[in-house]
């Protein structure tokens, strides 16, 4: 049996970088890189347009994808505001492990988004829950219905320009996070 972690965000009054709507946040939650420096992506959310509260669906990982199956890792969440006809901005970025995300979720608590051009907005986690799958089949078939951890749920290609933008932007932020804390803020109870 091998644990699953169901994790669920919201964000409240993030910044807005559209000039006659509201911004279009989506999610990506990423972990350190196993043998290199820097972050990878796991997953992405979808993207909701013209919202600076957004609630993102359900995505649901593997402990051991996520974080080694150890709570105290540090993951990487960056808010971004999608932009179809140029790149994506960052609204914010934050370090949080799973201990912290199940803290969150059962307390209520929000992290403050920072590392972006404006003041990012807060995150809260509304669900951070542990299950045990009962078996590979089961695990499968479950994930098949959330994101996947390659490509995204946004109207995005690889061959689309706007996708190698995409790119730039998160080398950009996890720049900003190797400054130092003082660029992404650590997660603290408010």
């Amino acid at each position: 049996m091998s644990s699953m972690v169901r994790l669920r965000f919201r964000g409240n009054n993030l910044a807005d970088f559209d000039f006659w709507t509201k911004s279009d946040p989506f999610l990506v939650l990423s972990r350190p890189a196993r043998n290199e420096q820097g972050w990878v992506q796991i997953r992405k959310t979808e993207t909701i347009m013209n919202n600076i509260n957004p609630e993102w669906n359900l995505l649901y990982i593997s402990m051991a994808e996520l974080c080694d199956n150890e709570p105290q890792m540090s993951l990487l969440i960056s808010v971004f505001d999608y932009d179809s006809s140029s790149h994506h901005d960052l609204i914010g970025s934050v370090q949080l492990t799973l201990a912290d995300m199940q803290t969150m979720a059962q307390s209520g608590h929000q992290a403050r988004l920072g590392g972006g051009e404006k003041e990012g907005g807060l995150l809260s986690v509304t669900e951070c829950r542990l299950e045990q799958s009962q078996g590979e089949g089961e695990t499968r078939e479950l994930m098949a219905a959330y994101p996947a951890s390659k490509g995204c749920s946004c109207p995005l290609n690889q061959d689309d320009p706007t996708y190698q933008e995409f790119l730039i932007r998160q080398a950009q932020a996890q720049e900003l996070l190797s400054q130092g804390q003082n660029q992404c803020p650590r997660y603290q109870e408010h």
